[in-house]
């Protein structure tokens, strides 16, 4: 059987541009993420040079993930500095 021609990287791009302005379904009841704000001193050490300490639950039924805060700027402890949920844990701290 023949194949159907390839798409070109324009033609490619063009969907994927699509899909960016297709709206998404939207949930009937979103489910709240869960974030906590420790006390680094506590939970890592009095020495410690961690300014923030964040544990955010994305979900409530999901594993934790640890958001840190020192001179490396803001990171996830398993996922780095990318992690979704940095972005929550910055908002979740008093500036």
């Amino acid at each position: 059987m023949a194949q159907p021609p390839r798409k070109s990287h324009l033609a490619r791009a063009a969907a994927d541009d699509l899909a960016r302005l297709v709206p998404t379904q939207l949930d009937l009841f979103p489910v709240a993420p869960v974030v906590e704000v420790l006390d680094p001193r506590a939970v890592v050490g009095a020495r410690t040079g961690v300014e923030h300490l964040v544990r955010v639950r994305p979900r409530p039924s999901d594993a934790p993930h640890l958001v840190f805060h020192d001179r490396h700027g803001w990171y996830c402890e398993q996922h780095g500095p990318h992690c979704a949920t940095v972005k929550l844990a910055r908002d979740a701290v008093p500036v």
